[in-house]
């Protein structure tokens, strides 16, 4: 985030961003449920002897297809997207066309992505999205920055880099020896189970269209609505309320095997106990995240390069950070109904979530700009949040919260009173830099110290003891 915002201008951070983020929503659909399909069908076709029974050229063609249908879409809707962005965002269309083959790429991507995982290699394909990508989009930003290129060659080296991955996923394959390309087996693929994964992959399908328009419609909106600088700096409010869900991830991968299996053997006890255990982890660890940005959140805007712009999304962070720390709280909602028999609900659920956070962008855009934008965003989630949770107690019994839910949170609000006796100081770089770092550790430590002390989480408190014991040990 600190080389996006040094060396691009709002306008320019925004469109980049606008221009990938598209790509990924569109992307989603684009793909026909190929992903999908992978996961749910390769068991069918799985045997090296027999080249994985053909599902390789399936798996290639079947997206290609959806590229083609939705490049004649997007190419046939050109004159509403010029008409939407030409007043607020007219930037936007000296690139717009960039998102065809970006969508293509994504498309690529994600679907040699899955048949890698689906070959039980998993390490390489991850370190080609979480890492090349990311790196490579920091070294042409400081490659621009430095003066070395235009801003058209930048976009352009960004679009190639994600060609490139695509052919780096090509190589790995053909390196383990996966590249299997003969016509699919008939006698497997049969018409009844084409139909089938065809289906299945249109169904995921709408679940995919839903939680990328969750994701990232309010952006396009607001670039339509209010330009690309409202955009920009919503953009960026977003990242920094995003990092709240980091610990989400690492947990619920975690739990999901836990919950899965506690759902076959209908345990509902194991569930509630696994879903509590879960719901608080994440709002002590995403609580603790949500603390320590907001209580800094002046010193943070200050720091970063434009932050007198970027500033302006101050509350787009309050309003996103607080839901997300809500929905972290009610546990692993969406993950009961996935693994359950009303796993057709999560696409319910999201579908109807899409739909409300179009309207309110819709809404709430062209009255209060980016913050509108945010305020959509809260109250969609929020009713997701709510609608999981209720959905789950309804069928299941199943609630996240116990009287440690309420401790936690208060022990949160009585720290967040105490940043209020830290008094206002001239801010110079090296005075913002001291008092987050001391303040961001006096609030970890007395918060950890809380969390130890009170025996709040079973799991961090077993967690310590084990790091002390081996520790005494040693010494």
């Amino acid at each position: 985030m600190y080389v996006s915002t040094k060396f691009l201008s709002v306008e320019q951070l925004a469109l980049s961003r606008l221009l990938f983020e598209n790509s990924l929503m569109f992307s989603a659909f684009a793909h026909l449920g190929t992903p999908f399909i992978a996961d749910k069908f390769f068991g069918l076709f799985r045997d090296d002897e027999e080249k994985h029974h053909g599902i390789l050229p399936f798996l290639l063609l079947l997206p290609f297809v959806g590229a083609l249908l939705f490049a004649v879409i997007y190419l046939a809707c050109a004159d509403a997207i010029r008409a939407y962005y030409v007043e607020q965002s007219p930037l936007i269309l000296q690139y717009y066309l960039l998102v065809i083959p970006l969508t293509a790429f994504w498309i690529y991507i994600s679907v040699l992505d899955a048949y890698c995982r689906n070959n039980s290699r998993i390490a390489i394909p991850n370190f080609i999205r979480e890492v090349y990508l990311r790196l490579a989009n920091v070294v042409l930003i400081l490659v621009f920055g430095i003066g070395w290129i235009s801003f058209d060659l930048l976009l352009y080296l960004m679009v190639a880099s994600y060609g490139l991955a695509i052919v780096f996923l090509f190589v790995y394959i053909r390196h383990l020896g996966k590249w299997y390309w003969r016509l699919p087996d008939r006698r497997i693929l049969t018409n009844p189970l084409l139909l089938q994964m065809l289906g299945y992959g249109g169904f995921t399908l709408l679940g995919g269209i839903g939680v990328n328009l969750m994701l990232f419609i309010d952006r396009s909106m607001l670039a339509g609505e209010r330009g690309l600088v409202s955009t920009g700096i919503f953009i960026i409010a977003t990242y920094i309320a995003g990092v709240i869900e980091i610990p989400r991830k690492a947990i619920a991968q975690i739990s999901i095997p836990l919950i899965s299996g506690a759902l076959l053997k209908n345990d509902l006890a194991h569930v509630q106990l696994m879903n509590r255990k879960s719901a608080l982890n994440q709002l002590i660890a995403g609580g603790l995240f949500f603390l320590l940005i907001w209580a800094s959140i002046d010193e943070i805007f200050f720091l970063i390069p434009k932050g007198e712009t970027y500033g302006e999304g101050k509350f787009v962070v309050l309003f996103i950070a607080l839901v997300k720390v809500f929905d972290i709280a009610t546990g692993l909602n969406t993950e009961i109904i996935l693994y359950s028999k009303y796993f057709r609900f999560a696409t319910l659920f999201i579908i109807c979530s899409a739909i409300l956070g179009f309207s309110l962008n819709l809404w709430l855009i062209p009255l209060y700009g980016f913050t509108g934008a945010a305020i959509a965003t809260a109250l969609t989630t929020l009713v997701y949040s709510i609608s999981r949770m209720s959905f789950v107690y309804i069928k299941f019994r199943v609630l996240p919260f116990t009287g440690k839910t309420v401790q936690v949170a208060l022990m949160l609000l009585f720290l967040y009173a105490l940043t209020f006796l830290v008094p206002d100081y001239p801010k110079t770089i090296v005075s913002a830099m001291l008092v987050l770092v001391l303040r961001s550790a006096g609030l970890l430590a007395i918060f950890a110290a809380f969390i130890v002390w009170a025996r709040v989480s079973e799991e961090i408190n077993g967690l310590v003891e084990g790091v002390w014991a081996r520790v005494t040990k040693k010494y």
